[in-house]
């Protein structure tokens, strides 16, 4: 990497920091406060400064500077909100002033890292790819995933068999950094056997939220509702906010809904869906076919009903989310 000006976003949290690492250990040596840099949003307005101080004692300087996407909203506005895109503090570009910008275009001995969730169409990512290099690490596909865990296992001789990590990654999800850690507890548990199964994967590993509410649903429309309720229980135990669950299972069942559209009208249902995630797309089409578009459409208006009167005190949220999955 040659350029002076980077800016690393994307949803891939894992390769991010990857990315820079890289950059650090491509600079070289780092002394916080002198050639190294941290400024994040509550001083980010330092950054011209920061670069025009000298670093003394060294020949270049080194700033990394954390770009929050958003302000973070509260649960309640995300329910009342859904849908909706809130209010991006990084598209205002408040601190990206007339002459910081032409600074970043001519830098000269520092390297300036903007590191964060941001958008292509900002100011500052269209200044970056112009004068600088923009990197981009979106999630990667599953069978890139099978690669990448596979290789891993590899490097530390640990015999798992591909069937075993494709369960391994929907079981945990795909996210690389959750699945980095499960995959390194696995190999510290493998220190003597080096073979990793399918049931030590279920003994060890932590199944990610979003499974848990998959198979919630699929009992749902099983109609096994010990089982659900076993789901919603696994939750708790979690130490996920009541909140946050009824919202992450609201989406699920939204979600649901838009399949089964797609499915009925023949249209693409990893695009209806906005992801690129297969196996969600798949899992989506299977879960919809327990269930009726009258019936999705029933949850969804019984979860919004739910949060209109968890509000103004008519239930108890729980208790609310209980008589959904029993109904």
């Amino acid at each position: 990497m040659s350029s002076n000006l980077y800016l690393i976003t994307g949803e891939d949290a894992y390769e991010k920091q990857e990315k820079l690492e890289q950059i650090k250990a491509d600079f070289g040596e780092c002394v916080k406060g002198i050639n190294y840099i941290v400024l994040d949003k509550t001083n980010m307005n330092k950054l011209e400064d920061e670069i025009n101080t000298y670093p003394f004692g060294f020949s270049s300087k080194l700033i990394i500077v954390k770009v929050d996407k958003k302000e973070k909203v509260s649960e309640a506005t995300e329910v009342a909100n859904e849908g909706e895109a809130s209010e991006n503090v990084e598209d205002k570009n408040d601190w990206l002033t007339p002459s910081l910008e032409e600074t970043l275009k001519n830098l000269e001995g520092v390297t300036v890292v903007l590191f964060g969730d941001i958008k292509k169409t900002t100011r500052i990512y269209k200044l970056v790819q112009k004068h600088g290099e923009c990197l981009v690490c979106d999630k990667k596909k599953e069978y890139d995933l099978l690669s990448w865990s596979s290789k891993i296992f590899k490097e530390n001789s640990v015999d798992i068999n591909n069937a075993d990590i494709n369960y391994l990654i929907n079981l945990c999800g795909t996210d690389k950094l959750m699945l980095k850690n499960e995959i390194d507890k696995l190999i510290d548990f493998s220190f003597e056997s080096k073979r990793i199964t399918k049931e030590d994967i279920d003994a060890i590993c932590i199944r990610t939220s979003d499974v848990i509410i998959f198979d919630l649903t699929d009992s749902i429309g099983n109609k096994n509702t010990k089982a659900a309720l076993n789901s919603l229980s696994e939750l708790l135990e979690n130490k996920e906010p009541i909140q946050k669950i009824v919202i992450m299972i609201a989406k699920h069942f939204k979600s649901l809904l838009v399949a089964k559209v797609a499915m009925l009208e023949n249209r693409n249902v990893l695009d209806e869906l906005a992801t690129k995630s297969t196996f969600a797309a798949n899992k989506y089409k299977s879960q919809a076919k327990y269930f009726t578009l009258e019936e999705l459409k029933a949850k969804v208006l019984e979860f919004s009903k739910l949060d209109v009167d968890s509000k103004t005190g008519k239930i108890d949220l729980k208790i609310g989310l209980e008589k959904i999955i029993c109904s």
